[in-house]
């Protein structure tokens, strides 16, 4: 039984897909080895707790610079203990800075994985920092985890990276199997916000490259159409205040922050799920597979990345332009003026996802690699196949 340590920025309850993907990686490994995961805690203060048989360190944030947390107790943390592997899920600036010192200064010897989640974005100058931290951590790495071949080839931040492997994400298709009561319970909800007009539903962090200001756009060009956006962040106030100025603030709903049994009865009423995402910062897009598995059809953007290894172009889904609202609005009309479309859709994508992406698919590819990493013959990369990319 191996010790591994995992890096991760938060750990849920903290909301978003990393976090939920950092738990399901560990307790997958926790089924065969020893984890500890470090993280910084959504909440004030720190805290030492065990969830689901991971010891999981929650430390105190200090102060946050340009979305990155500080935390002295973190950066502590990372200086102990012996480990055999060390899983890093990137990027988190701050923690690159003292895990590079640890392998510097105490000629670290566990194997370092990286999970590389989004390239880095920021001011040239910041930017410029973390990817000379970035790029000193991943040449140590034994292997660098993307979640898609794709994601490897469009990268600005994994030039010259070779050791490359790729593990999609997954979820557990039993958290989306909805019951006929559910559905009902969702319907008469959603005739309280929207009465009986078509619902188009996005779920994810208000951030830049989501693509939420051109949802807004797009309902704007769908006259009766409703919008059921969940989630928060720094780009939310920006969008309510550009709905409102479109004259459509009483057909686009901002739930804010929802819980799992919220989220499962928003993605059960709506009728089509937007995934606009603007650009290559988005990998991959869990809340696809969580809209695919929850029966809801769904519109995406073109995007070179992971995102469109689960979104098939009339296949398991409708893809448009990115940063296009009118395409994106006429995908949307598309399905909702023919329900028996967005039915087939999403059909297909609800087989895509269980065949493809389930957590435990995800989980036993990551138990693979670390049992490779750790065999005898060392770093092992001849028995990471078929996941090996080679440039």
């Amino acid at each position: 039984m191996a010790r591994i340590l995992v890096v991760g920025k938060y750990y849920p309850p903290a909301h978003g897909g990393i976090e939920t993907s950092t738990r399901l990686i560990s307790e997958a490994l926790g089924a065969h080895h020893q984890i500890c995961a470090l993280t910084f805690n959504h909440e004030r203060g720190s805290c030492r707790e065990n969830l689901g048989g991971i010891d999981i360190i929650r430390c105190g944030v200090a102060a946050t610079l340009c979305a990155q947390p500080l935390s002295l107790s973190f950066a502590g943390h990372i200086f102990r203990g012996r480990w055999d592997v060390i899983y890093f899920h990137a990027p988190n600036v701050f923690a690159s800075f003292f895990l590079l010192l640890r392998y510097l200064l105490f000629r670290e010897k566990a194997q370092l994985v990286v999970f590389h989640h989004m390239d880095i974005h920021g001011r040239r100058v910041l930017r410029g920092l973390a990817l000379w931290l970035y790029g000193a951590l991943t040449r140590r790495a034994a292997a660098v985890i993307v979640t898609s071949r794709k994601n490897r080839v469009v990268s600005r931040d994994l030039k010259g990276v070779t050791r490359c492997v790729a593990i999609p994400l997954g979820i557990d298709p039993d958290d989306w199997q909805i019951d006929a009561d559910e559905r009902d319970s969702a319907r008469e909800w959603r005739r309280t916000l929207a009465g009986n007009a078509p619902v188009v539903g996005f779920v994810g962090r208000h951030a830049r490259y989501k693509g939420l200001d051109i949802l807004v756009q797009a309902i704007a060009r769908l006259p009766g159409v409703h919008a059921f956006v969940a989630g928060d962040g720094p780009q939310r106030a920006g969008c309510e205040a550009q709905a409102k100025a479109l004259g459509i603030g009483d057909r686009v709903h901002f739930l804010g922050h929802v819980t799992q049994a919220e989220k499962r009865r928003m993605l059960s009423a709506i009728d089509v799920f937007a995934f606009p995402s603007t650009e290559i910062t988005e990998a991959f897009g869990i809340s696809q597979l969580e809209a695919m598995m929850a029966g809801a059809p769904v519109v995406a953007s073109d995007l070179p990345t992971g995102v469109t290894d689960l979104a098939i172009d009339g296949r398991t889904a409708l893809l448009v332009r990115p940063n296009g609202p009118e395409d994106l609005a006429r995908a949307l009309k598309r399905i909702l003026v023919d329900p028996a479309l967005g039915r087939v859709l999403a059909g297909e994508a609800g087989r895509h996802v269980r065949t493809q992406f389930t957590a435990d698919r995800m989980g036993e590819r990551h138990v693979r690699l670390v049992h490779a990493l750790l065999s005898p013959a060392g770093s092992g990369h001849a028995a990471l196949e078929p996941g090996l990319l080679r440039s």
